[in-house]
């Protein structure tokens, strides 16, 4: 694949990037699951440590759609490690907000539901 005469996906860089992709449609899914009763004891304990960090960040939809617009062909390019581009901004809890991980990017209620996400910063497994 590419874009703009540059190619975004190659031999290795694509097993790592459909396993990223894998693992966020992973994340979702557990998610909604946990949403109708599943329990994931896991996340809980995950998402306990991510709530105490401070590379939280509450965006609104529109925020993280207008930063992903921003950066979206160094997303592509770096899609299995996202922590190497620009950080997301800090923002307060507010209404109609997600949580996402200044560091990765990742919506963090996904990312804490998808079993081979590791946090960037160490502190879960």
């Amino acid at each position: 694949m590419s874009c703009c005469g540059k190619k975004l996906i190659t031999g290795t860089d694509a097993v790592a990037k459909l396993n990223k992709i894998k693992n966020i449609a992973e994340g979702f899914a557990k998610l909604a699951a946990s949403r109708v009763g599943m329990n994931f004891e896991y996340a809980q304990e995950r998402l306990a440590i991510c709530e105490s960090c401070e590379n939280v960040t509450w965006l609104k939809d529109k925020e993280f759609g207008a930063w992903l617009n921003e950066n979206k062909i160094e997303v592509l390019k770096n899609l299995d490690s996202l922590e190497n581009i620009t950080d997301l901004p800090l923002k307060p809890h507010r209404a109609l907000t997600r949580r996402y991980c200044i560091k990765c990017k990742c919506n963090i209620l996904a990312k804490v539901h998808s079993r081979e996400e590791r946090c960037v910063e160490e502190r879960w497994e």
